[in-house]
């Protein structure tokens, strides 16, 4: 990952503080958040998920190349506010991964990303994937926020660790917001006294 595509690609972009969409400069959010807002406190996005980072998606999550996060961390600790998000949580959590789709791909690559990123209170199993679902290539909002309702719970033994704390989770793409939302609202559930969103790449709007 060269210098010049970092800069090219990669500089900061005025977002949405809540789905990290791209936005007019000076928007308050998008207009999608205005009307449904996410149950994130705030989310952000390093990337879009555009070229070239698909590519680096692709080979990160799909063809056994995890060594990519320490790449793709380097670009978000570039981002001052990402590097304080990190600092000013009480743990960062990783999206987990089903036992099935865990056992196929051999890694969780939201957690190899957690761990590139090096926050200093990182909880690799917070959360638990309590669904089997599909991949989600293709689907629509819709579909997706219905396949992921309570999709996840909170580990039982982390349930005081987690009560009113401020949390962070990490995940490498964000299409819809459905997965994040999930989680979130999860969390929420068990007590976290709020959550935020990081992923490396967002999805951008349709059109």
């Amino acid at each position: 990952m060269c210098a010049a595509c970092a800069a090219r690609f990669a500089g900061a972009v005025a977002r949405c503080p809540t789905c990290a969409l791209r936005t007019p400069a000076g928007a308050s959010a998008c207009a999608r958040c205005l009307r449904h807002p996410l149950p994130l406190r705030h989310c952000w996005a390093v990337v879009d998920y555009a070229y070239p980072w698909h590519t680096v998606v692709t080979r990160f999550k799909f063809q056994q190349q995890p060594a990519w996060a320490r790449a793709m961390a380097a670009l978000a600790l570039q981002h001052t506010n990402i590097a304080q998000a990190l600092l000013a949580a009480d743990h960062v959590l990783p999206v987990p991964l089903n036992p099935a789709r865990l056992a196929e791909r051999g890694y969780n690559q939201a957690w190899e990303l957690v761990k590139a990123l090096r926050p200093t209170r990182p909880l690799p199993d917070g959360l638990l994937r309590l669904d089997n679902t599909s991949h989600q290539i293709g689907q629509g909002r819709a579909s997706r926020q219905r396949q992921m309702r309570n999709a996840f719970a909170v580990t039982p033994a982390h349930l005081p660790l987690l009560a009113g704390r401020h949390l962070l989770v990490v995940d490498d793409v964000m299409t819809t917001g459905a997965t994040l939302a999930a989680a979130a609202d999860a969390l929420l559930r068990a007590g976290a006294a709020s959550v935020s969103g990081l992923c490396f790449a967002r999805t951008p709007a349709d059109g």
